[in-house]
């Protein structure tokens, strides 16, 4: 997997351009990567939602990283997507602006229902599927839809390209840009692990 003129390039790589995108970005970013869940039913009914032009609700992101790994990018790296809303992290606003954002397939927060969990949106998953953990904003544990290891390597793998390529200087949840509307990633993605592997150690 490579890069050319800001497109990926490589196996299981699908594009599709979203008609939902800004201008350029500005010189110096983007710096940024914003990771998201898509929490919905499933990597095609995202990407129908992230294409969508219905005014009003119009919204999109580079990457969708599907639960067998494979990837559609919806924009190519040096355009604005709609990914991030109102945001505010670090002294900045807007992050729409300075981020490349990146849609993982996963439920998100689970409930409970008998001997398996249901979404919000109601689809059903196998206890397996369900990890116990406590969210970075909240304080009590709740019930996440686990990524399985071959959707968290893509990932891996993306996130280190586009840090390398692109220089980036940070990788933030939507959870921690927009903590009173968002919770994704969530618990179940390693974020804190992933930041320590790719990024260099912060300045004392």
């Amino acid at each position: 997997m490579h890069i050319d003129r800001h497109r990926l390039v490589g196996e299981d790589i699908v594009h599709r351009l979203s008609p939902n995108q800004g201008g350029i970005f500005a010189a110096g970013t983007p710096d940024t990567l914003i990771l998201h869940f898509t929490a919905g039913d499933g990597a095609q009914w995202a990407i129908d939602k992230l294409c969508d032009p219905t005014p009003g609700g119009r919204v999109s992101a580079h990457l969708v990283v599907d639960r067998d790994g494979t990837v559609t990018q919806l924009l190519p790296f040096d355009t604005v997507a709609w990914h991030a809303g109102a945001s505010d992290w670090g002294g900045r606003t807007g992050f729409n602006n300075f981020s490349l954002g990146i849609e993982i397939d996963n439920a998100g927060r689970l409930q409970p229902q008998g001997d398996h969990f249901v979404s919000w949106r109601g689809h059903p998953y196998a206890a397996e599927d369900a990890l116990l953990e406590t969210h970075r904003n909240e304080q009590q544990p709740s019930w996440w839809h686990r990524y399985p290891p071959a959707q968290l390597d893509v990932v891996t793998d993306l996130c280190s390209l586009l840090t390398e390529t692109y220089r980036m200087r940070y990788i933030l949840g939507h959870e921690e840009i927009a903590p009173q509307r968002k919770q994704d990633p969530g618990p179940a993605f390693p974020l804190d692990e992933l930041r320590q592997r790719l990024l260099p150690p912060a300045a004392p």
